[in-house]
């Protein structure tokens, strides 16, 4: 075992309602911990429940050294009530795990000379069996005002056991003392928090990789791992500044509480950051904080993160969680991310219907890793991109040959050549894997569109009462409506089911997939009793022929709607930037991509200049007029799209249900 040294992390323990250790969320913590820099984990709780019960302890430490891959050293404190419930509790751990590093105590409920101080060590020491490294614990305000002397431990370094010395006095003589123990051989650590700056610059810097610190904030920030860094770089003015920040954030967050536990406020943080990935309830902990504490640790959380003085787990459905160094060596064999330098960032997790996706930042470029986690999507085993993108590049004839080629590879890539760019705005599939050996999902690699949402950038412009028909944006929706009339120049042979079809035999006209899906839907409405089902049904019946006339197979987008039209509001203009998320992308009819689009941005805005410049950018490009009957091709598909809402019971669509009597002509 590697000498102890650097980081070392007195882990907080979590409880449960029965005050028995929480194991997934304490070793969680043990994983941020080791994600933030810890270069070792001291389990060290004296709370009565915990030191008496060792098969708590036990599963806590096969915890940590399972969820850090056994890359840093595990340490336990061990109390009892006398000498031999110390030396069985080593005995009993040390025997399970050969590698367990130990820290002992003057266990003594009064102040006692030095030289029992030194019998008490030496008993402990000659009684073992065992060869565990042990670290002795000099803390006298915890431990009756007993003081473990330099002279003890330099009486006590002939124990080959014995491997440093933990100090959280605040006597400097003590620390230069212990100092000139220091080697390769023995460590000497600070734990007292307020002179890990001192304490570090006392040390001769070519001896500085043999000492440590234990910083409580370690459960939270990654401000341990930077001060210990430039400890050995000698940066003596970082060391400082860190130290003072350090000061700070104990300042704000630890709270004494009546019961005296000053740790409840690290507690609360901890859990505060991870509220989300972890589906907590802040208020099912119940810590003495008031709401004035609680808000602030919340807001020195924030900036904290913002700052970059915690590094967050990342996770892709809650079950997974991975650490950033995971993550990059989870991709390590795909040539095209190796070239893109190292990862600075990663943005996430952002969850949607289908995918949980991460934005991350290389050096050299950024891309949104997109993650299938949805167990029930059209086509679950296969990326839908890889044959959506070679529509939108240089589609040549040959391509439909090599339909069935693509569909059964289950890797590869589509990038679009600079000098032919694609039909429409979108960004390169960099890469996507199928298998799910590298993990249990289906995932892609795309590039990152820069920008902002269109709804956001609206939302923006309206929440400021700017108008929102200037010129500049008359232009936007009619540059949207010419976009999408070239997406829908790219036609088929015919309408096909499902995309694999593409190519076969298994060949549909549009009125038998438009039937099939109405006799689905509308039984599905009449058993829920969905009002005026009647009405409903009679009115397909009445406009069977529009749908009849439908013979033009053209690809849609088929969630063209502001959330997936990315912007680049500059001065004068709004650029396109791309169009994304094309998981429902299908072989239809041009008037399915009105729908969404008309009814959740058109229509809200209200503005008939809008609808007017989106509907003549589409036909001018088309060339062909949009007129009454096209409207009405658009109110037919609305409203199969609104009975599929209704049947999915999605509460936020509830809404609509006027407009299904807005096209009935119902009052």
């Amino acid at each position: 075992m590697s000498q102890i040294n650097g980081v070392i992390v007195p882990s907080i323990l979590l409880f449960d309602e029965n005050s028995q250790i929480d194991i997934k969320l304490t070793s969680f913590l043990f994983q941020h911990q080791f994600l933030n820099g810890a270069n070792a984990i001291l389990i060290f709780n004296r709370e009565q429940n915990f030191l008496d019960n060792i098969d708590q302890q036990k599963k806590l430490i096969k915890k940590a050294y399972k969820v850090t891959d056994k890359q840093i050293p595990v340490m336990i404190a061990v109390s009892g009530s006398n000498l031999e419930d110390i030396i069985d509790q080593i005995e009993d751990l040390g025997g399970e795990f050969n590698n367990l590093n130990f820290i002992i105590a003057p266990e003594f409920s009064e102040k006692r000379i030095s030289s029992e101080l030194k019998s008490y060590f030496e008993n402990i020491f000659s009684s073992l069996t065992l060869d565990n490294p042990i670290f002795l614990y000099n803390n006298p305000v915890q431990f009756a005002r007993n003081e473990i002397e330099p002279d003890i431990l330099s009486n006590l370094v002939e124990f080959p056991n014995l491997k440093g010395i933990i100090d959280a006095s605040d006597k400097i003589n003590f620390y230069k003392a212990n100092i000139n123990l220091l080697n390769e051989n023995f460590s000497v650590v600070c734990s007292n928090p307020g002179k890990f700056s001192t304490f570090l610059q006392l040390i001769p810097k070519n001896k500085r990789k043999y000492s440590g610190i234990v910083p409580s904030v370690g459960n939270l920030v990654n401000l341990g791992a930077k001060l210990f860094k430039a400890a050995l770089e000698d940066n003596i003015l970082e060391i400082i500044q860190i130290q003072e920040l350090i000061n700070d954030i104990r300042d704000k967050i630890y709270f004494k509480s009546e019961k005296g536990q000053r740790f409840f406020g690290l507690k609360y943080a901890f859990l505060y950051l991870y509220r989300d990935l972890l589906s907590i309830n802040l208020d099912d902990y119940h810590f003495d904080l008031d709401n004035t504490s609680k808000d602030v640790i919340e807001a020195t959380v924030n900036y904290l993160i913002n700052q970059k003085h915690i590094y967050q787990l990342i996770s892709i459905n809650k079950e997974e969680i991975y650490r950033l160094d995971e993550v990059i060596k989870l991709f390590s064999d795909i040539p095209i991310l190796n070239e893109q330098g190292k990862i600075k960032k990663i943005k996430g997790p952002l969850h949607g219907t289908f995918n949980t996706n991460y934005r991350v930042n290389f050096e050299e470029s950024q891309f949104i890793f997109r993650f299938r986690t949805s167990e029930s999507f059209p086509y679950e085993n296969i990326v839908k991109e890889k044959l959506l993108f070679p529509f939108l590049g240089d589609l040549n004839p040959s391509f439909f040959k090599k339909i069935d080629e693509i569909i059964k590879s289950p890797k590869g890539s589509y990038i679009f050549n600079k000098q032919k760019p694609p039909k429409v705005p979108i960004g390169s599939l960099i890469y996507y894997d199928e298998t799910k050996q590298k993990i249990p999902y289906i995932f892609t690699i795309i590039d990152y569109i820069h920008g902002k949402p269109m709804n956001q950038i609206i939302k923006q412009y309206l929440e400021k009462n700017q108008t929102i028909t200037t010129t500049k944006f008359l232009n936007l929706f009619s540059n949207l409506g010419e976009i999408l009339a070239k997406l829908h120049e790219i036609k088929f042979d015919s309408f096909y089911e499902k995309i694999t079809d593409i190519g076969s035999k298994r060949k549909k006209t549009w009125v038998e997939i438009i039937n099939a899906e109405l006799e689905s839907e509308i039984q599905e409405a009449k058993k829920s009793k969905l009002e005026n089902i009647k009405e409903i049904d009679d009115y397909f019946m009445d406009n069977m022929a529009l749908i009849e006339e439908e013979i033009e197979a053209v690809l849609v987008h088929n969630d063209f709607e502001s959330q997936n039209i990315i912007l680049k509001d500059e001065a004068g203009i709004i650029r396109i930037n791309g169009l994304i998320d094309f998981d429902d992308w299908w072989i239809g009819v041009r008037a399915l991509d009105f729908v969404k689009f008309n009814l959740q941005t058109l229509k809200p805005l209200g503005e008939i200049k809008l609808k007017e410049a989106f509907f003549d950018g589409y036909a001018r490009y088309w060339n062909h007029t949009i007129d009454k009957k096209f409207e009405k091709k658009i109110d037919i598909y609305t409203l199969l799209w609104l009975l599929k809402v209704y049947n999915s019971e999605d509460i936020k669509y509830k809404p609509y249900l006027f407009e299904i009597k807005r096209i009935l002509d119902i009052n």
